[in-house]
């Protein structure tokens, strides 16, 4: 798995078939755990075509934006020194 926003991303599995129906994106059948089979589209997998292979990521735009407003609410200026307590100690 080679798509950052797929659940299984940098899992390893044995292909059993792939199909690359005409002008749709085709699907990897593979192994699962010994006894289950998982349908994967082509475009996650390494077997993508070299154009189709983009940078994802599983942010989108909204929350990106979300979460650097709440980064703003929450970042507290740096504290200022308080004030010293008491008249100085006097030396001998």
């Amino acid at each position: 798995m080679t798509d950052p926003a797929h659940p299984l991303y940098g899992r390893r599995f044995p292909i059993i078939s792939v199909s690359h129906p005409p002008q749709r994106p085709g699907h990897v059948v593979v192994a699962y755990r010994d006894f289950m089979r998982l349908r994967i589209p082509v475009l996650s997998t390494s077997l993508a075509p070299s154009c189709a292979s983009t940078p994802r990521t599983k942010l989108t735009r909204t929350a990106l934006l979300d979460l650097l407003a709440l980064v703003q609410e929450c970042a507290a200026p740096c504290p200022v020194p308080p004030d010293p307590s008491g008249a100085d100690s006097t030396r001998t």
